[in-house]
């Protein structure tokens, strides 16, 4: 019978530890979308480059496109309209330098974010240099819960203080409270 009752105790803490590692407890990360998905631009962006010896602003020229439903909108470079996920006028593929979130699926709008990307980290997207020795960096930018704050998350093609290149690095935290 002890052995029993031991063995329960030692499974149910194994699952325990298991399911909050896995963030089961508490529920995912609300920021896996941004973090993920700008990983797979960024692989997207090294296979570009080591065909075409540069990389690109333009997602469409990757084939990447958010999944639907998506929360963050993802910018390529600091000048140029991103494609929305709404009934309103979006520029041609080609000249789109980013995804808005999809607004259908969401409450948030690309005026709601956009413009509201930080000025130190607008400055910093986009190409930097002479291809093929260029360097890229990308952001996304999302509210996670409706308040005033934002989520703002970069990644890019060359090692920067606080993340070696292609791991995203947090800018602002939506969810951290002072």
């Amino acid at each position: 019978m002890a052995l029993f009752a031991v063995s329960r105790l030692v499974f149910f803490s194994l699952v325990v530890v298991s399911a909050s590692a896995c963030n089961l407890v508490k529920g995912p990360r609300r920021d896996h979308e941004c973090r993920s998905t700008l990983r797979s631009i960024m692989v997207a962006e090294f296979a570009f480059h080591s065909v075409q010896r540069r990389y690109t602003v333009h997602p469409h020229e990757l084939g990447f496109a958010p999944s639907p439903g998506n929360r963050y909108a993802y910018v390529f470079d600091k000048a140029g309209d991103v494609t929305r996920r709404d009934d309103k006028p979006s520029p041609a593929p080609e000249a789109s330098v980013g995804y808005g979130p999809d607004t259908e699926k969401r409450s948030v709008t690309v005026e709601d974010l956009v413009p509201k990307l930080p000025p130190e980290v607008r400055a910093m997207l986009g190409l930097e240099g002479a291809c093929p020795d260029c360097q890229l960096t990308v952001a996304c930018i999302g509210n996670l819960d409706d308040d005033p704050a934002l989520d703002v998350w970069t990644i890019s093609t060359q090692d920067r203080p606080g993340a070696s290149r292609g791991t995203p690095l947090r800018v602002t935290s939506d969810l951290d409270r002072p």
